[in-house]
């Protein structure tokens, strides 16, 4: 349906049969159980006291609502987000409350649209980055690899490995084998 029906289309569906219409109208107050839908666009402005994520609707000046967090994001990503104030989707919830079901953009960067296999990257924007499995982290790239297990082992193996320390470079263990 278009705009001028009152109507408007969910973002980021690609089909235009499976787009989701949502009635765009004003809501007669500030309060959630008020809505005219079940899904409403804002952004997120903050983190309370208790931990929760604020909220703030689309072209309002109310008070930042909280919202239970509906999306397998870190806690670091969604605190990322609240400090750029990212546009969300938020769902009324049967009960009452809010929950985050999603972030919203418009597109995806043609850098990374365009990139071929192989060629996407991680960045890390200098805040710690905390990797935790329950058995087994692998990282691998070709014939190299480092293996971390739960029982504290560490495997590092490769056609050619290297170690350079600017300063002491030690090798400590109940016994040393070399060769």
């Amino acid at each position: 349906m278009s705009e001028k029906h009152g109507k408007r289309p969910m973002v980021g569906l690609a089909d235009e049969e499976a787009r989701v219409t949502l009635d765009s109208a004003p809501a007669p107050s500030d309060d959630p159980s008020h809505w005219r839908g079940d899904l409403v666009d804002g952004h997120l402005v903050g983190i309370d006291s208790e931990g929760r994520l604020l909220f703030r609707r689309e072209g309002s000046d109310e008070s930042p609502m909280p919202v239970a967090i509906g999306v397998p994001l870190t806690d670091g990503a969604l605190v990322t987000a609240v400090r750029l104030q990212r546009r969300a989707l938020v769902a009324r919830l049967a009960g009452g409350g809010l929950a985050l079901v999603g972030l919203l953009r418009e597109r995806v960067e043609p850098r990374l649209r365009d990139a071929k296999p192989g060629e996407l990257e991680v960045l890390v924007d200098g805040e710690t980055l905390n990797i935790h499995a329950e058995r087994q982290i692998e990282l691998r790239c070709g014939k190299a690899s480092l293996l971390l297990q739960a029982d504290g082992r560490v495997v590092l193996s490769g056609t050619y490995v290297v170690s350079t320390s600017r300063g002491p470079n030690k090798i400590k263990g109940a016994t040393v084998s070399l060769n």
